[in-house]
């Protein structure tokens, strides 16, 4: 403030003063705009008033104030419509609310009031400790049935020749000639005399019947396969560089890890 000067700091849109109850202080932005009431007369309590005279709860407004008046420091942003990115970037750095102040040590919580995202950073004996999440990529398969083809089975007719060789019998006529040396008859001689003799074979008739040669049964059963599929992942690696005279330790924190290498 001595520095700039109050003149520069007004052209640069930042104000400085003392502010009542609360003591001296710097701010631009939203900040400045509630010191600015503060100062004016806006708010006979402090920061507190000029809290609540900017649309802040009173019981919120009371907890910025007295984080303040301990030391802390209190941070607000005009979201302009991108409130979730400004609380996840105060929560990577450790800011909390009223509501998330019992989990402040661990740096994770924020909160956001209208427009404007309000967090606070309590003073620590160490820097405040930053994660990065390591992430990648995983394979999953899913199975589902699909038609991959038809079997048909139906019947043909086909025709053949088959032959059978089937023994059969028939009759021949046997004729026998004596001669007897003139012997003496009494007949005329004429004619008309004859002698009939039926002559029979056996004949063979064909027919056809249907009979039963196979039985075929159709189903189905399921077989297990294994099919081997892949793909291409991405995962992240840490990698740490160090300038200068640094000292980097690592440690392993999950069960069952070794211990830390420097």
């Amino acid at each position: 403030m001595t520095g700039l000067g109050l003149g520069t700091l007004a052209g640069l849109g930042v104000l400085s003063g003392v502010i009542p109850v609360v003591g001296p202080a710097i701010a631009a932005g939203t900040l400045g705009v509630i010191f600015s009431n503060a100062v004016a007369g806006a708010a006979a309590a402090g920061l507190a008033g000029a809290l609540i005279g900017y649309g802040i709860p009173e019981d919120e407004a009371k907890f910025y104030h007295s984080e303040f008046e301990a030391g802390r420091t209190i941070v607000t942003v005009t979201a302009n419509g991108r409130a979730d990115e400004a609380t996840a970037i105060m929560r990577r750095h450790g800011g909390y609310d009223m509501k998330s102040r019992a989990t402040a040590s661990a740096g994770t919580s924020t909160a956001a009031t209208g427009t404007a995202t309000h967090a606070m950073t309590g003073t620590r004996s160490r820097e405040a400790e930053k994660t990065i999440e390591v992430k990648e990529e995983r394979l999953h398969a899913e199975k589902q049935p699909v038609e991959k083809g038809e079997v048909k089975v139906r019947k043909e007719v086909h025709t053949e020749t088959r032959s059978l060789e089937i023994p059969v019998q028939r009759e021949e006529v046997i004729i026998e000639r004596t001669p007897v040396h003139g012997r003496a008859t009494t007949d005329d001689i004429g004619e008309g005399e004859e002698i009939r003799v039926p002559v029979h074979k056996e004949k063979v008739r064909v027919s056809k019947d249907a009979v039963v040669t196979e039985e075929v049964k159709v189903g189905k059963r399921t077989v297990q396969d294994t099919e081997h599929v892949s793909g291409k992942v991405r995962k992240e690696k840490v990698k740490v560089e160090t300038k200068g005279d640094t000292e980097v330790r690592t440690r392993a924190t999950g069960k069952g890890k070794g211990k830390g290498a420097k």
